[in-house]
């Protein structure tokens, strides 16, 4: 899907569900988690929209990971238009092992980001609150926000499939933190409040 596409695709779901706009669910997101003026690791970059909020609207300094080379030239193009460039690092890295040292962030945050490494996701999740000192961030679809990406956001692929039961993240997030849950139409976001005794 083109960006044009997708600009009509959000239009038609905005004007017809009110209650869909990708901007604005990840500013609520960020609000949500109370990041202000954080060291932010953002897992899975796409093009940028969450690392660029974060920068601008938030004070935030953010480190943008992303396994795909093709999603990291469009996002720091996107930070470049932004002029947030200079707030944002973009690094190329496999979720699961992230080379950077304990609490090396204070958030650690994944904007439907998780779903798309649903076979390893456990593996992130505990590579997130390995990185973290204070807090983890975690936004994900509910079933009938895979519905609407599949009918209308992303048709190429299969949410439905790839979507991961929000009770079950829910039971593994709390095995490493107290847990906060903000329920929207489409999707709830975690915010995770690490323990002091660190990932168990």
């Amino acid at each position: 899907m083109t960006d044009k596409e997708m600009k009509q695709y959000v239009g038609q779901l905005i004007q017809k569900y009110d209650y869909y706009d990708p901007m604005k669910d990840r500013l609520e997101a960020l609000r949500f988690g109370n990041v202000k003026n954080k060291k932010i690791l953002d897992i899975g970059t796409g093009k940028g929209y969450l690392a660029i909020l974060a920068a601008k609207n938030f004070g935030c300094d953010v480190t943008s990971i992303d396994i795909s080379k093709e999603k990291m030239r469009v996002a720091r193009e996107n930070a470049k238009a932004e002029n947030v460039l200079d707030k944002i690092f973009f690094r190329i890295s496999n979720a699961s092992h992230i080379s950077y040292a304990n609490d090396s962030f204070d958030v650690v945050i994944s904007f439907n980001a998780l779903h798309h490494s649903k076979k390893t996701h456990k593996e992130i999740i505990k590579e997130m609150f390995r990185l973290s000192q204070d807090k983890v961030v975690i936004t994900e679809l509910n079933e009938v926000g895979a519905k609407v990406f599949d009918d209308y956001i992303h048709p190429e692929e299969n949410h439905k499939a790839m979507i991961i039961e929000l009770k079950d993240l829910e039971q593994e997030i709390c095995k490493y933190s107290e847990v906060k849950r903000h329920d929207r139409k489409l999707m709830t976001t975690f915010v995770c409040k690490k323990n002091k005794g660190g990932v168990k």
